[in-house]
């Protein structure tokens, strides 16, 4: 594992350690996760399978939006809420930061504390 491998490790725990957080990992811009994971004791509601494709869907979907960067402003995150869990994508340069939470989390609070918890990314902001 590299050092930045390590750092992003590191910050994903961080992550994992608030209340109602499921998932947090790191994506590169293939859709591969390259750091993070689930909360212990929480499983996923997808085989491994399904989460493979859903990074992917959700760089993909990341990388669509950039389209409009020019027009509307830079995507500074996606926020899904489903009946289950609610979806965070946080873009930087090079990487795609994904948190899965309770759906009844508080995505502005979580934003905060990912940007705080994530400065070893040179574009993400604290």
């Amino acid at each position: 594992m590299s050092d930045k491998e390590q750092l992003f490790e590191d910050s994903c725990k961080t992550i994992l350690n608030l209340p109602k957080i499921r998932f947090a990992g790191v994506l590169n811009k293939m859709g591969r996760r390259i750091a993070g994971g689930f909360k212990e004791g929480i499983t996923s509601y997808l085989e491994d399978k399904e989460n493979q494709m859903m990074y992917v869907q959700l760089t993909l979907e990341y990388l669509m939006r950039k389209d409009f960067d020019e027009r509307l402003g830079r995507v500074d995150y996606i926020a899904s809420r489903r009946s289950k869990v609610t979806m965070i994508s946080i873009p930087t340069k090079d990487y795609l930061i994904l948190i899965s939470a309770e759906r009844d989390v508080n995505v502005e609070e979580i934003i905060k504390q990912v940007n705080s918890a994530f400065t070893t990314i040179p574009d993400i902001q604290p």
